[in-house]
């Protein structure tokens, strides 16, 4: 059913998000956790990754680099549209191990996307330009829906 990377992405968030569940971790020691892991990653790779995307719009630049470099995302399964200048909407319908893991764990994504997985994006957006703001519509969010629609929009 899932790729070998998809399944071990899928156990090591079964994992964290079981820690969160059984309160062994707080939701700040999970946020932090994560902050650590994904800045670490956007820093080391992050001058290469603006040269590579330096044609596009600075939001265009955003979802590429979190979706395409950080969170690895085929493209096919991922549509943007442009709302704005300045700002895009994408509808995501690609595997989650954040998703799979708040279904077999019976955990809410609007919680856990919200209050652990949202900070360390909009961390991540900070490196990439501060002007750079990330949100999430909670009312489009799997498995409620059949997609997960968010927002960057260059302030």
């Amino acid at each position: 059913m899932y790729t070998e990377k998809e399944q071990q992405a899928l156990e090591k968030k079964l994992d964290q998000l079981g820690k969160f569940k059984r309160r062994e971790w707080t939701k700040e020691h999970f946020i932090k956790l994560l902050n650590e892991k994904r800045i670490k990653r956007i820093d080391e790779n992050l001058k290469e990754t603006k040269k590579k995307y330096a044609h596009l719009p600075l939001e265009e630049q955003a979802v590429h680099i979190l979706y395409f470099d950080h969170m690895e995302i085929n493209p096919e399964h991922v549509q943007i549209e442009r709302l704005s200048p300045t700002k895009l909407r994408t509808v995501a319908r690609n595997f989650c191990p954040y998703l799979e893991a708040c279904k077999q764990l019976g955990l809410d994504t609007r919680v856990v996307c919200r209050k652990i997985g949202e900070p360390s994006i909009h961390e991540m957006l900070k490196r990439i330009n501060p002007r750079l703001k990330f949100s999430r519509n909670y009312d489009n969010i799997r498995p409620h829906t059949d997609f997960c629609e968010e927002y960057f929009e260059l302030v």
